[in-house]
């Protein structure tokens, strides 16, 4: 783990503290601090889809038409009818893109091998996807 900077790349696991210092997380780390927050806010927290949007950093548009997919389970809000997601499935859902997206881009790379691109054409190719 390595902790002071002030900014994270994209695709990192890292905490956040109230003065803005980035610590970097590995993968056991993380599942802990992620174990510990939704201790915190109990297993199941349902938001609206304008707070799923800011957690998933995309649009509440982006969040409706996960929502149509099916690709995210919703209920709706007895009183206002309101679409409500539960943080947990937003953090599944976050999982298994990031490793649709792994899968995409090993399956890119892979292809550009078959096609016999030297090393340099090679990583400007895959240089475009990550």
């Amino acid at each position: 783990m390595s902790t002071g900077n002030t900014a994270a790349a994209a695709g990192r696991r890292v905490l956040i503290d109230a003065d803005g210092v980035v610590t970097e997380l590995n993968d056991k780390a993380f599942e802990a601090a992620m174990n510990a927050a939704m201790g915190v806010m109990g297993r199941h927290r349902m938001i609206t889809t304008g707070q799923a949007a800011k957690l998933m950093n995309c649009s509440p548009r982006t969040v409706a038409r996960i929502l149509d997919s099916g690709r995210l389970p919703f209920t709706r809000s007895g009183g206002t009818g309101r679409r409500m997601v539960d943080v947990v499935d937003i953090m599944e859902y976050q999982r298994q893109e990031r490793a649709r997206m792994r899968e995409s881009l090993d399956a890119m790379r892979r292809a550009a091998r078959e096609i016999t691109m030297n090393d340099d054409e090679m990583a400007a190719y895959v240089a475009q996807f990550d």
